[in-house]
């Protein structure tokens, strides 16, 4: 497939159209991660694909003319999964971190008085509750996410520490 295919929407597709040798070979999902192009550059493609989606929502007495506000918003919907999807992996797999960072054990000798950077209260707060997991932790009321980040980098040095201790 080349890029003659792409053109505006409503306009024919001739070999005048713009010729972007980057474009060759690549899926027509592939094309509409790209910012400069829209579904509605792809309609024709589209279109010739499966005519029978296109048909929906439009009156028997105006086939073809333009798109039915049903197949639009279809289609826009499904552009929006494309262009957005490698966002919203990498929003999956933080919430992934989060959540196993959530059940993460506070164990029993971590001392939050060596925590550098949490307040005075926050050592308090902790010290008194004791809480057994980071999720524990980020529930107390007045503990920021910071306090509850910088905990978590802290059992995972005083882990070592404490290991290459006990290696001696």
């Amino acid at each position: 497939m080349g890029t003659a295919a792409l053109g505006r929407p409503g306009e024919p597709r001739s070999a005048e159209a713009k010729d972007d040798s980057s474009a060759l070979g690549q899926s027509l999902a592939q094309l509409l991660k790209r910012p400069e192009i829209s579904i509605e550059h792809l309609a024709g493609i589209l279109r010739d694909a499966a005519p029978e989606f296109f048909q929906r929502g439009n009156s028997p007495n105006s086939p073809g003319i333009g798109l039915s506000s049903e197949v639009r918003n279809e289609l826009k919907s499904v552009e929006t999964e494309i262009k957005y999807a490698g966002y919203l992996h990498q929003q999956q797999r933080s919430i992934d971190r989060l959540k196993k960072a959530e059940q993460r054990a506070i164990p029993e000798w971590f001392d939050y008085r060596s925590v550098s950077g949490l307040s005075r209260e926050m050592q308090e707060k902790l010290l008194n509750i004791r809480p057994r997991t980071l999720g524990h932790a980020s529930r107390i009321p007045g503990v920021t996410p910071a306090a509850v980040s910088l905990v978590n980098v802290y059992i995972e040095i005083q882990g070592r520490r404490r290991a290459q201790a006990a290696a001696l």
